[in-house]
């Protein structure tokens, strides 16, 4: 299992045109959901490691129970809210591939979050991981990488709307628990 991991996070990361060229698109969430999930693990444990020691810290690393279940739980979630709008807007440009296709290659995308922790170069794997959903979804797809590029961006564009419709909603988080 650990070996499946590591072999598969260095085919990821290393040559995604051939992971998600030869990624099977059918066939259950099942190995994706676990990659993602050790893929959340390893980023929070790093997280931890990296995170200077403060009152906050020692807050957090009494919930870690908690938070070991919840952050890889609501990291799937966002991964396929992610997954979903990438398929309607892959979709509208054209892209012939499934839902479950797009899910899985966003779910083994989450390969470069396990390393957006790391201090003053995590967020170069963060655009690393935007540029494998491009890879992904054009092989999903079957469409050029501009298009891919595009379904990608739309999705980001979209996503940041949704996040200042919230906030001018009202219902920004820090207004939520006036409720």
């Amino acid at each position: 299992m650990i070996l499946d991991y590591i072999d598969t996070w260095k085919d990821i990361m290393q040559k995604p045109s051939d992971f998600y060229r030869e990624m099977p698109e059918t066939g259950g969430y099942f190995d994706p959901v676990i990659f993602s999930t050790v893929s959340a693990a390893i980023g929070t444990f790093i997280h931890l490691i990296f995170t200077p020691e403060t009152d906050e810290v020692r807050k957090f690393i009494s919930t870690v129970p908690i938070i070991a279940v919840m952050i890889p739980f609501i990291g799937i979630i966002a991964l396929f809210v992610d997954a979903t709008i990438l398929y309607a807007v892959y979709k509208t440009l054209g892209g012939k591939g499934t839902y479950e296709g797009t899910a899985k290659f966003v779910l083994y995308s989450s390969a470069a979050s396990s390393l957006i922790w790391i201090p003053f170069v995590g967020w170069i794997f963060g655009i690393y991981q935007v540029y494998l959903y491009i890879v992904g979804g054009k092989f999903v797809h079957e469409i050029s990488m501009e298009r891919s590029l595009a379904a990608v961006a739309l999705s980001i564009l979209l996503l940041l709307l949704f996040g200042v419709l919230i906030a001018l909603s009202g219902l920004a988080p820090g207004q939520l628990t006036a409720l």
